[in-house]
This record gives structure tokens, sequence and C-alpha cells, in this order.
């Protein structure tokens, strides 16, 4: 039987406000999906104080920059895991980097070097004490959905209704 506890699933939109629903997650600790819709070329170390998940994705999303958009090929998903201390420092190194789908290793590496230059960029994150308290130790898993690339369908249904 898999022992299973709460966690958070929560979603960004780069630029925009983040959203954070509780769900419940097997082992996985807090997830947070950071979706990218724009390239971000002037990342930046958070200042502000963190103090809830929206806030933390926003300061992932201010501190990635994502390699440049390869329009001959699907759009590039991954999934990092990375801890922190009660103090904001990292506790370890980020784990293993998963891609959505294969990737060649020429663009693996790019983006490896891209993850890894944002979590030295958002590390020491700025926790407040209360959520210092929080997060210290727990593992989260950030998706980083790259949106910048994908092409979506119009949906007319969502027009107004006019009398």
């Amino acid at each position: 039987m898999t022992h299973r506890r709460p966690g958070i699933i929560a979603a960004a939109l780069f630029g925009a406000a983040a959203i954070a629903s509780p769900v419940t997650a097997a082992a996985q600790g807090v997830i947070l999906s950071i979706q990218i819709r724009a390239q971000n070329t002037n990342p930046e170390r958070p200042t502000e104080p963190i103090d809830n998940l929206q806030e933390l994705m926003q300061a992932f999303a201010r501190c990635w920059s994502p390699p440049p958009v390869d329009t001959a090929r699907q759009p590039v998903d991954l999934t990092f895991q990375v801890s922190f201390k009660r103090s904001g420092e990292l506790f370890g190194r980020p784990r293993a980097i998963q891609f959505a789908h294969t990737v060649p290793l020429e663009e693996q590496e790019r983006y490896y070097l891209a993850v890894a230059e944002a979590v030295e960029r958002c590390s020491q994150m700025p926790f407040t004490d209360r959520m210092g308290g929080a997060v210290a130790g727990r593992t989260f898993r950030v998706n980083f959905i790259d949106a910048r690339n994908r092409k979506q369908a119009e949906v007319s249904w969502l027009t107004p209704k006019t009398d």
C-alpha cells in the first residue's frame, strides 16, 4: 500500500499571477508548475520576501531564462527537484532533470545549464520566517512548461453573448 500525504500542485504563468490548489500527491512533496509564455531576457534574483507558494513560483519564473525556442521542435518541458533550508539556502543539490519527451543531447545540455543558472540565481530565497519553517527540508518538484511555441486552438465559444 502506498502512503499518501497531502501535497500542493500549483501553476504559474510567467509574468502573471500564480494559482495554487491543494491536492493529494503520492510522496512527491510539493509540485510547482510554472508555465513560460515569453522569453525572459533579464532574469533576476528575488529580493522581496517570499511568504507563500505563489510568490515562490513567481520568484522561480523570474530567475528562469529558458534557451531560445526551436520552432522546428516541440516545446521543451522539464522537471527538477530542489529543497531549501529554513534560511532559503539550498538543502543539498538540485536533483535529476527530467524532460517530458525525448530531447537531443545538445539541447539537453542547454537546458541543464539554464536550470543550473536559474537555481544559482534563485538561491538564497528570501523566505519570511513563516515560509522558511513551512518549506524547510521539503522536496519541490519544479515543472517548467514551455508554452512559447505551443499552438493553441481558437476557442470561439468563449466570446461574449450579445442580445
